[in-house]
């Protein structure tokens, strides 16, 4: 029977997995497609609902894996093929150096999540206009110092591709009502001359800490909170006109902006239904992997050894990405001895 464990995916949840596969006794196989670890933590400013510094927590996570001597990582990385079952399987990667071949006993798929390009939404002149962008793309200006300064208007526009049947998805990113009222904080502290205003349908944080996290937003940092959907952002000269409906009191709304920030959905990682065929697995109708029992067994894939981690099987926040890539790992480790 082989002992090593195919951990598919660098990200929070793939460190995770691999930290505790190793510190258990066991052999870990990492293998990450870009040529870095860290995943989509890496790209992030802060964490939240506790304004932690991302990229010091993701990098500490990153060293204390590659100095576990159960761990080895392969970058630039991909799975080719998988045959087998359960306790024996045979893995073909692409690696820079070539093809290698590896005999594993169990593969934890934790591919992260994609965040979705929302061309799409033509009216919100994404694409168009280099004053509207995403929320990854926000985090980026804010890690190179590029927020607007002096007394701007930023914009943040809830559920875009979320719960939108007719252009994005169904589904609730279950993130952005939070993310988005990290990042109207972050420019408030940044900029404490600017105003923030975040368009929302209603909020959903769920969980200790995450009502409390906005409220702190509204009140502490006096972001203004408008409920009602975007219909339109105008350029209009060096400025926007962002369009919207305040539903609470039935009026039309109209706010100049200097940057429109909007939260773009949380969608399943690039490739997911072929990597899914290659491992004879079962994806969703999104794309997203599928657990066997999501409510009792959310770490197993339709196909017995072959477990599942973080958000590649829905939207989820960082530290439940974490729990799941130590309940796949405890999961891995049974077949592996």
């Amino acid at each position: 029977m082989a002992k090593k464990t195919l951990i598919i995916g660098g990200g929070i949840a793939g460190i995770t997995a691999a930290q505790k596969i190793a510190q258990n006794g066991g052999t870990a196989l990492l293998i990450e497609k870009e040529g870095h670890l860290g995943g989509n933590f890496a790209k992030l400013t802060y964490t939240f609902p506790v304004l932690a510094d991302a990229k010091g927590i993701v990098t500490r996570e990153i060293k204390t894996a590659e100095e576990l001597a159960g761990i080895e990582i392969l970058p630039r990385t991909t799975l080719e093929s998988c045959r087998g079952e359960a306790g024996n399987f045979t893995v073909e990667l692409g690696t820079p150096s070539g093809r290698r071949t590896e005999q594993v006993a169990a593969i934890v798929v934790a591919a992260g999540f994609h965040y979705m390009e929302p061309t799409a939404y033509t009216e919100y002149a994404y694409g168009r206009s280099a004053k509207v962008v995403t929320s990854l793309e926000f985090e980026k200006m804010a890690a190179e110092g590029r927020l607007p300064q002096g007394p701007a208007r930023v914009v943040f526009v809830h559920c875009v591709g979320s719960r939108d049947k007719a252009k994005g998805y169904r589904y609730c990113s279950k993130i952005c009502c939070s993310y988005s009222a990290k990042h109207a904080i972050m420019l408030k502290q940044a900029n404490p001359e600017a105003k923030a205003y975040v368009f929302y349908i209603d909020i959903r944080a769920l969980g200790k800490g995450y009502e409390e996290f906005i409220r702190e937003a509204m009140e502490k940092y006096n972001v203004r909170y408008i409920r009602g959907r975007v219909a339109k952002v105008i350029e209009s000269g060096d400025k926007l006109l962002v369009r919207a409906e305040d539903s609470l009191i039935g009026n039309p709304v109209e706010v100049e902006a200097d940057l429109v920030v909007l939260a773009s959905a949380m969608e399943p990682p690039q490739g997911s239904r072929a990597l899914a065929g290659i491992l004879g697995i079962a994806t969703d109708e999104y794309g997203f992997f599928r657990e066997a029992e999501a409510n009792v067994r959310p770490c197993h894939s339709s196909k017995e050894g072959i477990f599942l981690a973080g958000s590649c099987t829905q939207p989820m926040e960082i530290a439940a990405a974490v729990a799941m890539g130590g309940l796949a790992a405890s999961e891995a480790l049974i077949l592996s001895r």
